[in-house]
């Protein structure tokens, strides 16, 4: 579900109040202020969240502040398979490493979790960026 910028979590905990299966994927980020550093809880999602498709009734959902609507694809609702929602999940998590053997910058990998063909970028301690070979995202990973 597509939602106001911001209410991603609110929204998410609300669903869950009257029974929908919300998630709302979350990346830990240090922010600082001028007097202290503070952890917080970012989407990793922005403006969405995800929803399993049940017996809801799309006017109950709508009445929530902070429903946009649904995400579309070619002008049908998107749907995300568990698998996808698993492999998201434990990507966050940190639940996966790559072995440090030899992997250099400008060699193509195996994205791992993803199972997508990559060439490395960057390399700065135990992090790795790759730069997905069909679609020119870049993603970062630990390496082991």
């Amino acid at each position: 579900m597509h939602t106001k910028p911001r209410a991603e979590k609110k929204v998410a905990q609300k669903l869950r109040g009257i029974g929908v299966t919300a998630y709302c994927p979350t990346v830990s980020k240090v922010s600082q202020w001028s007097d202290r550093k503070k952890t917080i809880q970012k989407p990793a999602l922005p403006s969405m969240i995800l929803v399993k498709d049940s017996s809801y009734n799309d006017a109950q959902l709508f009445s929530f502040n902070g429903i946009v609507g649904f995400m579309s694809h070619k002008g049908k609702r998107a749907k995300v398979s568990q698998k996808e929602v698993d492999v998201l999940a434990s990507f966050l998590d940190g639940k996966y490493t790559v072995k440090k053997s030899s992997i250099e910058i400008g060699d193509y990998i195996e994205v791992p979790v993803l199972k997508k063909q990559g060439r490395v970028e960057k390399i700065k301690g135990t992090s790795c960026w790759v730069q997905l070979a069909n679609t020119g995202l870049s993603v970062s990973f630990s390496l082991g």
